[in-house]
């Protein structure tokens, strides 16, 4: 089973959504014995010779600059920018079935050289909503107005996807609207990279969010949390993520919070676990919510809104929904005298193994990329 896979970027350290979704995509494909060849996009994620002991060949392209990307007004910045005839002429050297992860990368997918091979999309989100609802979190209006701009051109061409033999949407509301598109799309959960439930019993020390807050959303919603949840609390309350020092410091006023600046992987997957609860609003409900996957697996109590939880309703049963500050507090003054329970943590297997099983969704991918 020979594989090219083209991919909107380093996917390696597997740290944000999207390069979570591809490490674990390439990692639980060549388990099942997939040679893959792995092309890139990249900008400031610089090569990672690790990703070769699971990729039987690695290629990587620079993005292009903004100024040679721009002067194609009628597509995505972030499209124009991953475009390269290199990896035309690569894709072209073989005859092996072409996996594009992520729109951004799928301008080349048109390429009169690969028109008659077998091609296949993996969808993140539905990117003009996405790239709207940043514009609408983002407060400096050089990006808002990128971001609105990029929004208005993938209404078009989001549209134009019948060059491929099948869509792989990772929700069912993407599905549902790609549809209208395309006569093939599936849905595939999101690759993760946990295998089993590993949330501990009885009570943690803390309460957490996290996030990479160079994302606007992410500000937005540590922000909401900070003035009118947790400076109402008087419990042990910890927020981590990129940048978290930079961009948070100057709001905090409450003593019992305290700031984890850029933490490593494991780092990271170690405050998950040991928080009592794990606090997950956000203000845009599209795509899947990968920390929303984490905490489950990894993690006791989960307390979201519905913003975080619409894109997997699988999982409505596994968590507490609140949709303002005051039910926020409520419910967290509630679950802080609740140990999580073994019960708890079957109820989490049953669901999340029966959906978000990684080993099970990358056989669906080989029985449409090799039995078709």
């Amino acid at each position: 089973m020979k594989l090219n896979i083209v991919s909107l970027d380093n996917p390696y350290p597997p740290d944000y959504g999207g390069a979570i979704d591809i490490y674990y995509k390439l990692k639980y494909l060549s388990k099942l014995g997939c040679k893959i060849n792995l092309h890139y996009f990249y900008s400031n994620r610089n090569p990672a010779p690790q990703l070769e002991d699971i990729c039987d060949k690695v290629y990587y392209y620079p993005r292009k600059s903004f100024i040679k990307s721009i002067l194609n007004i009628m597509i995505p910045y972030v499209v124009s920018s991953r475009n390269s005839k290199e990896l035309i002429s690569n894709l072209s050297s073989n005859n092996y079935p072409i996996l594009f992860d992520g729109l951004q990368c799928s301008l080349i997918s048109k390429s009169k050289i690969i028109k008659n091979r077998k091609k296949y999309l993996r969808l993140h989100n539905i990117e003009s909503e996405y790239m709207k609802n940043l514009s609408f979190a983002e407060q400096n209006w050089v990006r808002k107005i990128g971001l609105r701009l990029d929004s208005f051109r993938y209404k078009s061409f989001e549209k134009k996807i019948n060059q491929f033999e099948t869509i792989f949407t990772i929700s069912e509301k993407d599905q549902k609207f790609y549809k209208k598109y395309h006569p093939n799309v599936q849905l595939l959960n999101v690759f993760h990279g946990q295998s089993e439930v590993q949330s501990k019993h009885g009570m943690g020390d803390y309460i957490f969010y996290h996030g990479n807050f160079d994302v606007s959303e992410n500000l937005k919603a540590a922000k909401f949390l900070i003035s009118k949840v947790f400076n109402n609390l008087h419990f042990p309350i910890k927020i981590a993520g990129k940048n978290a020092l930079k961009s948070l410091q100057s709001y905090i006023t409450n003593s019992k919070i305290e700031l984890v600046d850029t933490p490593s992987l494991d780092v990271m997957q170690k405050l998950i676990m040991d928080a009592h609860i794990n606090i997950l609003p956000t203000f845009q409900a599209t795509g899947v919510k990968l920390k929303l996957i984490n905490s489950l697996y990894l993690g006791r109590h989960c307390i979201v809104n519905n913003e975080m939880i619409s894109p997997t309703p699988q999982l409505i049963k596994l968590c507490s929904i609140c949709n303002s500050a005051g039910e926020f507090i409520n419910i967290i003054n509630e679950k802080l005298k609740l140990p999580f329970s073994e019960e708890d943590v079957e109820a989490r297997e049953s669901i999340l193994q029966k959906y978000f099983d990684d080993f099970e969704n990358s056989k669906i991918l080989t029985k449409h990329f090799f039995d078709e």
